[in-house]
């Protein structure tokens, strides 16, 4: 990040605070692109440098360090709306690359969950922050508008669209195309897309680009979601074993059945196929007895979910690491580049992952539902980790927000 070389124009420095009606340390934390100044301000002192010729001299400080003293910058990972204790197998990777990512150029980081997206972490509340990387609920009015000042990114999708700040996530267009293409190529062509969600955006981008490219495969789809309260932990929900009989039950009665199944994430195949067992059927390509067979992908790649199951299911890697490693890129971007007003948005592209001994095709064309198959397409900075737990946790809906250029 660029540090201020003192220079003798001090009357130049004089003029710009006067041209730009500003005080003289503004006009400092401007050329040293400091990360809390605003957009209009910035414009402004730059207007008035450019009015007397003046160009500060500067020279470069070595990455990650704070532009306010040359130290190594403090950054910090919050996970709004959970009390951390069962992580999930992608936020484990997540964490794994940020934490990579952040030894790699010389970053003190600090990782907390906030199960009350109503209260900050001292840290924050104190000012010894100079970006964030944010993942989980979004946070109440008050507290996002402590957040707003300082360089922001979102890792992953989350369930409501932020409201500020960049963002690094998973293309979930790309996802269901994948898994579509998957299903078209082993001869399908009655799908189903099923899924639990709490009016979460990116699984909805998700489903509608599977059911897109399905029929533009030819296929017939159809889309089974049961609602998820969206009041419970972020990532616990006692509710899908329920969930899962209740999406079951509407599969059950669709007529024609379907033959391929995307089930949207790897934790409810389980459940889901626990569900069919309990009706004395099973995932699985045809169960052998050609009529009943449901061929699956899921998504996320999060194995420890998939452990028991046979045949095992196609998933679909979200590269959750390589989305905390470039979140961690994209922050530092963003903390040497405040004043850029555009926000950004960036996707990483998913990879299919199959079986390693994959289930042949189900076997036995019926009513012409099978197709031919060619039809488818080391560093020296820290890692803190703390746990926030409060009793109560804010509810409510989220406000949708209008996507910026380029989003899915």
């Amino acid at each position: 990040m660029p540090q201020i070389v003192r220079s003798s124009l001090v009357s130049s420095m004089q003029q710009v605070p006067n041209l730009a009606g500003v005080s003289t340390s503004t006009v400092s934390r401007v050329i040293n692109e400091h990360p809390r100044v605003s957009a209009a301000t910035a414009e402004s002192v730059r207007r008035a440098m450019k009015q007397i010729s003046f160009t500060p001299a500067v020279r470069r400080g070595g990455k990650g360090q704070s532009v306010r003293s040359g130290r190594s910058a403090n950054i910090s990972l919050l996970v709004f709306g959970t009390c951390g204790s069962q992580m999930t197998p992608a936020f484990e990777q997540l964490l794994h690359g940020v934490s990579a990512a952040a030894s790699e150029h010389n970053l003190n980081m600090n990782f907390s969950f906030v199960s009350d997206p109503q209260h900050l972490p001292p840290s924050l509340v104190q000012r010894r922050v100079d970006g964030l990387l944010l993942h989980g609920e979004r946070p109440g009015a008050a507290v996002e508008s402590k957040l707003r000042t300082l360089p922001t990114v979102w890792l992953m999708a989350n369930r409501q669209r932020p409201a500020w700040g960049d963002q690094v996530m998973p293309d979930n267009t790309s996802i269901g195309e994948l898994a579509a293409g998957y299903l078209l190529k082993r001869g399908h062509r009655r799908l189903a897309y099923l899924s639990v969600q709490a009016s979460s955006w990116a699984l909805e981008v998700r489903s509608l680009s599977f059911c897109r490219h399905a029929r533009e495969g030819g296929a017939q789809v159809s889309v089974l979601v049961a609602p998820l309260d969206p009041r419970g932990d972020y990532w616990l929900s006692a509710d899908l074993p329920s969930l899962a009989d209740a999406l079951v039950d509407r599969l059950l009665q669709l007529d024609p059945r379907p033959t391929g199944l995307f089930i949207a994430e790897d934790r409810l195949v389980g459940v889901i196929d626990a569900a069919l067992l309990r009706r004395g059927l099973r995932l699985g390509p045809d169960n052998g007895r050609g009529t009943d067979g449901f061929d699956v992908i899921s998504c996320n790649n999060e194995r420890r979910y998939l452990i028991g199951l046979n045949p095992m299911p196609a998933t679909i890697d979200i590269r959750a690491e390589s989305i905390g490693r470039r979140g961690v890129e994209q922050l530092l971007w963003r903390m040497s580049r405040a004043s850029v007003p555009e926000r950004v948005r960036t996707m990483i592209e998913p990879v299919l992952v199959e079986p390693v001994e994959t289930a042949s095709p189900r076997s036995g064309p019926s009513n012409g539902d099978r197709a031919d198959p060619r039809g488818a397409a080391s560093g020296t900075g820290r890692v803190e980790v703390s746990h926030l737990q409060f009793s109560d946790r804010a509810g409510g809906e989220a406000d949708p927000q209008r996507a910026p250029a380029g989003s899915d």
